[in-house]
């Protein structure tokens, strides 16, 4: 009878354990931090104009955001993904920028934390701009405003 309760107690103790041990490796993974900004890839002179969160589709995590940025001097814009999970890790990321008044650009690929920056003149019109991420499952999430008749969020100047 004694034997069984220690059995028992060390079973506990273990458990115990690996749920600590689990829970310190969650935390370490969330503790990562992105080293880039988009105003830093973009380059200097382009200022935020919007952002929307790419959020995991099953579980609700935010895993990046994509950023759309302008340079008001120049009239080009810039769209960044910056992963906010999975960071360091590589994993299929992407961006896009499609202006009205010049080419589709667009940045995808294994990344370890950002896809872009992308870069198209924007001038007075309207652009539409997006980006996805895939989790190590190979699931693709796309950023929450993606309109799948266009494929992205709209914005004009």
């Amino acid at each position: 009878m004694q034997m069984q309760r220690l059995i028992r107690r060390i079973g506990i103790a273990g458990a115990v354990a690996a749920v600590l041990v689990g829970v310190a490796g969650t935390g370490a993974q969330a503790a990562v931090v992105n080293p880039y900004t988009p105003e830093a890839l973009c380059g200097l002179g382009f200022v935020a104009v919007d952002q929307d969160p790419i959020h995991d589709t099953a579980t609700g995590t935010r895993l990046g955001t994509v950023h759309l940025l302008r340079n008001p001097l120049t009239g080009y814009g810039c769209t960044v993904t910056l992963k906010s999970a999975y960071v360091g890790t590589l994993t299929g990321t992407r961006v896009y920028l499609d202006p009205e008044w010049t080419t589709f650009g667009v940045d995808e690929g294994s990344r370890r934390y950002a896809a872009g920056p992308v870069h198209r003149y924007l001038g007075p019109g309207c652009a539409i701009w997006g980006g996805s991420m895939t989790d190590p499952a190979g699931t693709v999430h796309h950023h929450d405003r993606a309109n799948p008749a266009i494929g992205g969020a709209v914005t004009c100047f």
